[in-house]
């Protein structure tokens, strides 16, 4: 019979995810997320079997916590209206300077196929998922929204690396706008 934890997981998952965001999923080493988590090596290990173990944890949770803002966005909104608002969130909150941690672990880890890419990329597939049910609650008549789905969350991650960029806040907010509306077609 296996021990009861002694320990939040939600907490501990959460704190791995601040912890991968804010030191790179390739910098962040086992030892950083021990003292971030507060776990124990062998707690680790018997609770997530690996480091990417966690990764996949923290990234499906920073997957569930973008998911329920694109929801929350598109709640009784137009899809100019979510679209607009969506995109200036992009272009003027970047997460402490953090950008998006799934862009950002893209970055990292794409010439390294593996566990890591693999839970990064699902993690983007179901914020695609959920951004694509959106468009289509919004605006049920449009035949291009896979396509308009792949166009925003590029859309998102360009906003975003301008910003870890440092370009001018009056430069991202006419960028979001202007991709706001050539996006909705208006």
């Amino acid at each position: 019979m296996p021990r009861p934890l002694s320990y939040d997981s939600d907490a501990v998952v959460s704190a791995a995810m601040q912890a991968f965001w804010g030191g790179g999923v390739s910098g962040t080493s086992v030892d950083d997320l021990l003292r971030a988590t507060g776990l124990s090596r062998s707690s680790l290990y018997n609770s997530f079997g690996s480091r990417e173990g966690l990764m996949r944890a923290a990234t499906e949770r920073y997957a569930r916590w973008q998911s329920a803002a694109i929801r929350k966005l598109f709640s009784r909104r137009s899809l100019e209206e979510a679209m607009m608002a969506m995109l200036m969130e992009a272009a003027t909150s970047n997460y402490d300077g953090r950008g998006c941690l799934l862009v950002n672990a893209v970055g990292e880890l794409h010439e390294s196929p593996g566990a890591g890419l693999e839970a990064v990329q699902a993690a983007l597939a179901e914020v695609a998922a959920t951004l694509e049910s959106a468009i289509r609650g919004a605006a049920p008549e449009r035949d291009d929204v896979p396509q308009l789905c792949v166009a925003v969350m590029a859309a998102i991650a360009g906003l975003r690396t301008m910003q870890r960029a440092a370009l001018p806040l009056s430069l991202r907010r006419q960028a979001a706008q202007r991709l706001a509306k050539g996006l909705v077609g208006s």
